[in-house]
């Protein structure tokens, strides 16, 4: 996965700038993006969403075979191992392979329970793809899509407002501003602010 994202990045890095310019066109505000177009840009560009880092499941699993409680255990098989106390011996290395199974079987069923949570928590957006209106995963917006903005939704992607009524905005976690804030047509709104008041449509300028 790395390897792709730094592919994605040499290849943003080095395409054409024309070729890079009509991916970041903005489509027209009454039909959208063709779901074509869209799924070329989402190829270019990649998903509207942080690259999680995955750890090797080997380098997790021996972790739990080292630290302090660990550590005191095989000092403790070294002693009875020069003591040659074969069964004390096997009973700590026993010991050691049990709290290592249990502590990786427990952090992987709790990692496994937060995916899942994520999974049904993925934002979600409105936005219009062949003319017409529908729900659609955040991360699968791609720069120059025609997205709705109303009370209570959380802007899935950088964007410029387009012409209609000023929103108020709530930018706090963002920039730290204590009191929403107004939007007119023309302004940038930033990803993860919230629509406290209003409705407008928006063009995504940035995944």
């Amino acid at each position: 996965s790395n390897d792709l994202t730094a592919s994605l990045l040499r290849q943003s890095a080095t395409a054409d700038p024309m070729d890079r310019q009509s991916m970041t066109a903005l489509a027209p505000v009454g039909t959208g993006l063709t779901t074509q177009e869209a799924a070329r840009r989402l190829d270019f560009f990649g998903p509207n969403c942080l690259e999680e880092k995955k750890t090797n499941a080997l380098l997790k699993f021996l972790g739990y075979f080292w630290g302090p409680m660990p550590i005191m255990i095989w000092l403790a098989s070294l002693i009875e191992l020069i003591n040659e106390s074969v069964p004390d011996l096997c009973v700590l290395l026993l010991l050691q392979l049990i709290n290592g199974l249990v502590g990786y079987v427990e952090e992987k069923n709790a990692g496994n329970a937060i995916d899942a949570l994520k999974a049904s928590l993925t934002p979600k957006c409105t936005v219009k793809r062949d003319g017409r209106w529908q729900g659609l995963d955040a991360k699968n917006l791609v720069p120059g899509d025609v997205i709705n903005l109303k009370l209570g939704d959380i802007i899935p992607a950088d964007c410029r407002l387009a012409e209609g009524q000023p929103v108020s905005v709530d930018q706090a976690a963002l920039t730290g501003e204590s009191l929403p804030v107004t939007l007119y047509p023309g302004d940038s709104g930033k990803m993860g602010a919230t629509v406290k008041r209003g409705e407008i449509e928006a063009h995504v300028t940035a995944t």
